[in-house]
């Protein structure tokens, strides 16, 4: 409980460092919303079952590159909170010289994700890496491929993956 405790208070101060981030650049900031259904695997003796969820995502663009975001994923036996920090490549200036596709664009993540009910009390490191398909301005689909490594508990590792819509306003 004190691990799930130490995540959402993460959360909240990313949040709060989105937010005065986006006062001090309101041109390039803005918000987003998403839901995606979620493919969960865990590794290492896990009592977590294998299947998929829903998983449903809020965050803060602070800049041209970069995002802080949370989410909240629920399987049959458990359920996960995450905060990540998003790099988009797009963003690049090589990449649009590279490939320019303007609807494409990939991202990579970093943060931390805790796992609680199968094996309860889970925190660990998580990385990612994805791709958003902008439809519209506003409307994009995205997918994702992600891991979490556990630091002190039965699960050795969890793989997700991840196919949704997100909204930014």
């Amino acid at each position: 409980m004190k691990r799930l405790a130490i995540l959402l208070l993460s959360l909240a101060s990313l949040s709060s460092l989105a937010s005065e981030r986006a006062e001090e650049d309101s041109g390039s900031a803005g918000g987003y919303v998403g839901a995606a259904a979620s493919l969960t695997l865990p590794q290492g003796g896990s009592s977590m079952r294998r299947l998929g969820g829903g998983l449903l995502r809020a965050g803060w663009y602070l800049g041209e590159f970069w995002a802080v975001e949370g989410e909240a994923v629920w399987l049959e036996d458990s359920a996960g909170l995450g905060v990540d920090a998003l790099l988009h490549l797009q963003a690049w200036s090589l990449y649009g010289d590279l490939f320019g596709y303007s609807r494409f664009d990939p991202f990579v993540t970093a943060g931390a994700r805790g796992w609680i009910g199968g094996d309860a009390g889970q925190v660990g490191p998580a990385a990612g890496v994805g791709a958003f398909w902008h439809l519209t301005e506003e409307w994009s689909l995205r997918f994702d491929a992600g891991v979490t490594l556990g630091l002190d508990s039965r699960v050795e590792t969890v793989y997700t993956l991840a196919a949704g819509v997100q909204r930014t306003f």
